[in-house]
């Protein structure tokens, strides 16, 4: 029983711990978990028909050795996992075009670090139960108490794993405990204290094993490495002497992507998102200065927005919401700068917090993220805007930062026709050059974005570099084809039916890309036709852009020019680039356009380098999924083909089970 109590626990301490030893290279999603617990079924299965086979076996009992090479498996997994990690999923990949790549790869790692030892963990059951009938018991008497002892350490490893051992000791520590209890399990079976003795000297020689779960990207230097009760985090810095100094918080797998931002030298972060939702009180104040603002900041993670806030807002008072607490000492350590005041609540959900919060804010920020990509789906539900709208003073705005690759991203559309089904519409702007989209909603009242045009500067705490920048960035919201207006939308996210991984997988892996350059062979003449789509185009509507383009009755190497800005913009790569080599390739096609064409299909090929590699690591992972689930398969057959009854003996019958002459 002990020795089921034991494998049991080291079980479910494997399983739950596999994921926390995979999220820095693949993240935690629910594709990597699905992948983890799918492998461990398969393995328990394979290894559970193997066991009866072994059972049966009327020379010695091998179950102290397959417990002994589980454990050895287990010990060597953490050693490994980081190294095939970055193989598997390099941290160079976009991450807009990194999951294929994820997916399978996470698929791969779980099979090759944790299939071998699961197989042999689920072989032992059935050796346990043979060997306590054995010795007299009977086989109900057997089934149930090994059954419930294997449950009860499983139970025990559930909360041990989760709640003390990976927060406290982290995951590489945690599969080493696992490692001990299979040691010590394999120990009772063969009453051998020397293998104890060897076993303990083996880990304890792993355990001085030191290193980064995932190293740094190139060019940047590792700060700090944490595993949390929530999620793996790191923080990393650019060296000196490269421009300006950049601090970032990553999240799980991170790759190009990061959760906060602290620039050397600034209060901004070089153009993200963060800077831009520095202009929502002037949507919630209808473009005066707010003397005393009240903002809340959900998913603040190392307080970004509370620093550009000091700067530009220098009245504000914004309280901010964590769910992990370290990531908030993680900023507090390594993020410098002034911080607006209010008061912090870590840990905390955001969506707990909302429902019971009794302030009222004239701002709310959301940007909240479970898996670095993933929003979570009960922070974008109409439940969740319907708290939010409660605790907004009368005209306030919630502002999101919601990831898309531009506002017609399904992801974004889907969100912001959510919040316009509570608030009565919503407005959207892609912040250049980024994977984000500033979606906002105001109470009792329609966002109007012309009201930025009477924003003045003030008295902004900002440098003169600073004072540019925030310029930059107001003239770039006042633009008038910048936003997007959006109405409620027909069926909403709700909590029952949360569709956000569905929307982002057509976010990110359903978008078309064709190496085929725009058609045009419509009716409308050309000139008409490239003042169509230059209008469309002033208007950010690139699928607009298309169709006026398709509309016109011959090609020309403007509109080719403009169809490649709009698939660029569109994430439509190899399109953008065949967009632009036709339009070099018209006979009408005069010098300063040829130049325009040729400097932006150097630069949209820079672009797509990243994106190939990537198809090429997520077809390569297909393969290597492929391989080592056929590979276990393999082993499932020939093991079972080494078992075979000619080398068994019957079990000896059960002294509390009669069979009848008719029965045989």
């Amino acid at each position: 029983m002990v020795v089921a109590f034991l494998s049991g626990f080291a079980c479910m301490t494997i399983e739950l711990t596999a994921v926390r030893l995979l999220a820095p290279s693949f993240g935690d999603s629910a594709y990597v978990w699905t992948n983890v617990i799918g492998v461990i079924l398969l393995s328990l299965a394979l290894g559970a028909y193997a066991g009866g086979r072994i059972s049966e076996w009327h020379k010695g009992s091998p179950l102290a050795a397959l417990l002994l090479i589980a454990s050895a498996l287990t010990a060597i997994a953490p050693l490994i996992g980081p190294t095939l990690g970055g193989w598997l999923l390099p941290q160079e990949l976009p991450l807009d075009a990194a999951m294929p790549a994820l997916v399978r790869g996470s698929l791969v790692a779980s099979a090759i670090l944790f299939g071998p030892a699961v197989w042999l963990l689920g072989a032992l059951s059935p050796g346990l139960v043979a060997a306590v009938v054995r010795r007299g018991k009977s086989v109900g008497s057997g089934v149930g108490g090994i059954s419930a002892a294997g449950t009860i350490g499983s139970l025990l490893g559930t909360f041990a794993a989760t709640h003390w051992l990976v927060p406290v000791l982290g995951c590489r520590a945690t599969l080493w405990v696992a490692a001990l209890s299979l040691l010590v399990a394999a120990v009772l079976l063969r009453r051998d204290v020397r293998a104890l003795v060897v076993g303990l000297l083996v880990l304890l020689s792993l355990a001085l094993h030191s290193g980064p779960l995932r190293n740094a990207p190139a060019g940047k230097m590792l700060i700090a490495e944490r595993e949390t009760r929530v999620q793996f985090l790191q923080v990393v810095r650019s060296p000196a002497g490269e421009g300006n100094v950049r601090t970032e918080l990553k999240i799980n797998e991170g790759l190009d992507s990061f959760h906060s931002v602290a620039v050397e030298g600034s209060v901004f972060s070089g153009g993200g998102y963060y800077d831009f939702h520095a202009l929502v009180p002037y949507l919630a104040f209808d473009g005066e200065r707010p003397a005393h603002l009240h903002a809340l900041s959900i998913g603040d993670a190392a307080g970004t927005f509370r620093r550009v806030y000091n700067a530009v807002h220098p009245f504000a008072t914004v309280d901010a919401v964590e769910l992990d607490a370290d990531a908030v000492q993680l900023g507090d350590w390594y993020f410098g700068g002034p911080r607006a005041p209010g008061e912090v609540i870590a840990p905390m959900d955001g969506r707990v917090f909302m429902s019971h919060a009794k302030s009222r804010w004239h701002v709310i920020h959301i940007d909240a993220y479970g898996h670095q990509v993933y929003i979570p789906g009960h922070l974008a539900s109409v439940e969740f805007f319907r708290a939010v709208h409660d605790r907004l003073e009368p005209l306030g705005v919630v502002a999101c930062n919601v990831g898309g690759q531009g506002v017609g991203d399904p992801v974004v559309t889907a969100i912001a026709g959510t919040m316009a089904q509570v608030f009565g519409s919503a407005a959207a702007m892609h912040i250049p050059n980024s994977r984000n989209v500033l979606l906002v909603a105001r109470r009792d009242k329609k966002v109007d974005p012309t009201k930025l045009s009477l924003v003045q500067l003030g008295n902004e705490r900002l440098s003169q570099q600073d004072r540019a920048a925030w310029s930059r960035i107001l003239e770039i919201a006042k633009a008038p084809f910048a936003w997007a207006q959006f109405g409620p939308a027909p069926v909403p996210l709700v909590d029952d039916c949360p569709e956000l991984d569905r929307l982002l997988f057509a976010s990110y892996l359903a978008t078309p890309d064709f190496s085929v350059p725009t058609r045009m062979a419509g009716s409308e003449p050309v000139a008409l036709a490239e003042k169509l789509t230059y209008a469309a185009r002033e208007n950010a509507d690139q699928k607009a852009v298309l169709a006026a383009a398709g509309n016109s009755s011959s090609a020309s190497a403007y509109l080719h020019l403009l169809c490649g800005d709009a698939r660029w913009q569109l994430r439509q790569l190899h399109g953008a680039v065949a967009d632009y080599e036709a339009g070099l390739a018209t006979a009408n096609c005069d010098a300063q356009t040829a130049q325009q064409l040729r400097l932006r299909l150097t630069s949209v090929r820079e672009d797509l380098g990243p994106q190939v590699h990537a198809v090429r690591i997520g077809q390569r992972n297909g393969w290597l999924a492929g391989t080592a689930l056929l590979l276990i398969l393999i082993l499932g057959y020939f093991t079972n083909r080494c078992c075979s009854p000619q080398r068994m003996s019957r079990m000896p019958a059960d002294p509390s089970v009669s069979v009848s002459t008719a029965a045989r």
